[in-house]
């Protein structure tokens, strides 16, 4: 368990990173003036990046019928440290709000 606990915070921070600079430049480069996007900010930097951890997760072996409960809990915790750490305040507002 303790291995692919390490695995799942080292690949899920890497992956949080790339997941949420992507969505920044796609953002940059396709949506710079859209209203829905400010609107909706959520999608792209917690709802995209949160399913990519869980998919990564169970990838790894979590969340399975034979896996340990606190491994599971282990897991699920540090892909909600892993969100909370890679969405600063600033994208809340695009960084372009006035």
């Amino acid at each position: 368990m303790r291995e692919r606990l390490l695995a799942f915070l080292f690949v899920g921070a890497l992956l949080a990173v790339a997941v949420n600079l992507a969505a920044d430049r796609i953002h940059v480069w396709l949506f710079a003036d859209s209203l829905w996007f400010q609107d909706h900010w959520y999608v792209p930097f917690l709802i995209v990046p949160g399913l990519c951890l869980l998919a990564l997760a169970v990838s790894l072996g979590f969340f399975r019928s034979g896996s340990s409960r606190g491994a599971d809990a282990l897991a699920l915790l540090a892909a909600v440290l892993l969100l909370y750490l890679t969405v600063g305040a600033e994208h809340a507002c695009w960084k372009y709000c006035l």
